[in-house]
C-alpha cells in the first residue's frame, strides 16, 4: 500500500487496526498458554538462596578437599622416601582430579534431585513470525 499509511505517523484504516489487534489478541492468547504450561517457580525465596548457596559451597569444599588430600599424601611420601617434590606434585595432580571429579558427581546427582529445567516442554522447532 503506498501512500500516507506506510509513513511514521501515517493514518492507518480501521480495517489494518482491526488486523493488528486481533493479530495482538492472538499473541497474547499464545503467550498465555506457554505461560501456564511453565508456571516459573519464586526463585526470590530466602529458602532457596540458602539451598543454593549451601550446594555451591559443598562443591567448593570437595575441590579444595581432593587438591589439599592429594598434596598431603604426596608431602607425606616425600618425606618418607626422600624424594623431594616428585611425589607431591604428582599426587596434587591427582587430588585435582579426584576433585574435579567429585565435583561433577555430586553436581549432576544435585541436577536430577532438582527435577526436570523450566522450558524443557516447550517445542524446539518454534514456527517463525514472517511479519518482514
Amino acid at each position: 500500500m503506498a501512500g500516507a499509511a506506510n509513513k511514521p505517523g501515517g493514518k492507518t484504516s480501521d480495517r489494518e487496526t482491526q488486523a493488528i489487534q486481533r493479530r495482538l489478541q492472538e499473541l497474547e492468547e499464545r503467550l498465555g498458554s506457554v505461560r501456564d504450561r511453565r508456571k516459573p517457580e519464586a526463585t526470590g525465596s530466602p529458602d532457596g538462596r540458602g539451598r543454593a548457596m549451601g550446594q555451591a559451597l559443598r562443591l567448593a569444599t570437595e575441590l579444595v578437599a581432593g587438591v589439599a588430600v592429594g598434596g598431603f599424601i604426596g608431602w607425606a611420601l616425600d618425606r618418607w622416601l626422600g624424594t623431594a617434590p616428585l611425589l607431591m606434585v604428582v599426587f596434587l595432580i591427582l587430588g585435582a582430579a579426584a576433585g574435579i571429579l567429585n565435583v561433577i558427581r555430586s553436581a549432576v546427582a544435585m541436577q536430577a534431585a532438582a527435577g526436570p529445567l523450566p522450558g524443557k516442554d516447550l517445542p524446539k522447532d518454534a514456527p517463525d513470525d514472517d511479519d518482514d
